[in-house]
């Protein structure tokens, strides 16, 4: 799959958790996404959103931004919120392709969204991420047949 098939496959299964998704297609979103990342990143910066002094309140900062700089932040949002949808969709498809059966695909799930809402900081939050970075490189169907995990045993 090339990066432009997997953006339009991205975009065409916003809403689908119930299928699957390669690991071409799945790292290809990662590494787009990472890049337009870092470049709206170095946009911001340069934009001057982002305060030069640490010292700087964040209150003051709010308080005495320009229009242009307001529109920037709403639009910042506005991007932010139309791709979580599909990125949560994503991974679950992920996750389903590596051949766990649907309940354990989302207690993956599950724990991967509690880790990063509970606590940012810690070893277990860093073991959790290894473990759910070590599931989504799994090539297709991994775990389909391994006992009690893979969705073809009962």
């Amino acid at each position: 799959m090339t990066m432009g098939a997997s953006f339009k496959s991205f975009w065409k299964n916003y809403f689908n958790f119930t299928g699957t998704a390669t690991r071409a297609e799945y790292w290809w979103m990662v590494l787009l996404g990472s890049v337009l990342a870092l470049l709206w990143v170095v946009a911001t910066i340069f934009a001057g959103l982002a305060p030069a002094d640490e010292k700087l309140n964040i209150w003051h900062w709010l308080t005495t931004l320009s229009g242009g700089l307001i529109v920037w932040l709403v639009v910042s949002g506005l991007v932010f919120l139309a791709i979580i949808i599909p990125s949560l969709s994503l991974e679950v498809r992920r996750i389903r392709d590596t051949g766990l059966n649907a309940v354990l695909v989302w207690v993956v799930f599950a724990i991967d969204i509690l880790s990063d809402i509970i606590g940012s900081n810690g070893l277990l939050n860093d073991i959790v991420s290894l473990l759910i970075l070590l599931v989504l490189v799994f090539p297709t169907d991994k775990f389909a047949n391994v006992r009690m995990i893979g969705k073809n045993q009962r």
